[in-house]
């Protein structure tokens, strides 16, 4: 019986090896085990809670192939997968970034080095990334930290991908964003933060989300800008924010006093990687149509709605 309720790591490990890599049933297991059926199903389960094994699901499943083909013709993406919606807008971002996190073991290949953005959509990824190590890859920060330890930070969200993905994590230590432009620029100059900026270079691929240029959007609410410079931004253009930066409907740079007093990844920075996108919601439409015309995105996971709306007939 304490056999059955306080099983070691090594019974727990063969039993896993005998289903999943040399293809066992549970019955044939239980017999060469001596034990019973229930107890191997037991010990399966044990073995992922106890990540002895990663279970992952093929993003292939996630996709809605017309939609998907759709998306990746008119914006010249490598890969699309469209999440059909929910009952509720939460439950459909809960999906799409499930959806997401399957596909990011897919989408990361030995060696790589990972950017990661910030935000509740990239934390919601990073919560269900499974449990699957990726040889030689590192994860990188890609904007710096924000004041509040408890909001989603880009430096919670890089560590818990990189801690599933079995990755090196390596944060960027300075302040997102800065009160004073003069004092920003002595930072970006200290020689510890210049060499991680310089080393954001290093990043071939990224993982972020972004939010509409609106007075109520989560840059706002999170303290990286403020009302004053969300109107400015959307004066001189701005529609969409990505990794805190801002674009206008084309994808086109759109520069302000924040910039200077930012620490981070720009435009050009982020335009140079391989970029995974996770977006849900109609109010993101215009955001997400700016980051896809803009070279922003090789990949998208979004929903059904968003989909439709980006795919219909207008120019693109």
């Amino acid at each position: 019986m304490a056999r059955a309720n306080h099983p070691s790591d090594r019974i727990v490990a063969e039993i896993a090896w005998l289903y999943y890599i040399k293809g066992y049933n549970q019955a044939e297991i239980a017999k060469r085990m001596n034990l019973s059926r229930p107890t191997v199903i037991t010990y399966l389960r044990l073995a992922r809670e106890r990540q002895i094994v990663g279970v992952k699901i093929a993003g292939l499943h996630f996709r809605v192939n017309d939609l998907a083909d759709a998306l990746c013709a008119r914006y010249g993406l490598q890969s699309a997968y469209v999440v059909p919606e929910a009952e509720s807008a939460l439950e459909t971002a809960y999906q799409v970034c499930e959806a997401a996190a399957q596909f990011l073991p897919d989408f990361v290949s030995t060696s790589d080095t990972l950017g990661v953005s910030w935000g509740q959509t990239v934390s919601f990824v990073s919560e269900r990334v499974p449990w699957w190590p990726v040889q030689g890859l590192v994860v990188r920060q890609l904007i710096g930290s924000l004041a509040n330890p408890l909001l989603p930070t880009c430096e919670s969200c890089t560590t818990e991908i990189a801690r599933r993905l079995s990755a090196q994590c390596i944060n960027l230590n300075a302040p997102a964003v800065c009160s004073d432009a003069g004092l920003a620029a002595q930072l970006r100059a200290e020689p510890i933060i210049a060499q991680q900026l310089d080393r954001l270079l290093d990043c071939n691929k990224a993982i972020y989300s972004l939010s509409p240029c609106t007075l109520d959007t989560h840059v706002v609410q999170f303290n990286l800008a403020t009302e004053a410079d969300i109107s400015d931004y959307r004066a001189k253009g701005a529609v969409g924010i990505i990794a805190g930066r801002f674009i206008d409907p084309e994808g086109v740079p759109v520069l302000g006093d924040l910039d200077r007093r930012m620490i981070g990844a720009d435009q050009e920075c982020l335009r140079g990687m391989e970029g995974l996108l996770v977006v849900t919601g109609l109010p993101k439409m215009e955001a997400t149509r700016a980051a896809l015309r803009g070279g922003y995105v090789n990949h998208v996971v979004l929903d059904t709605a968003l989909a439709e709306e980006l795919t219909r007939n207008r120019p693109a």
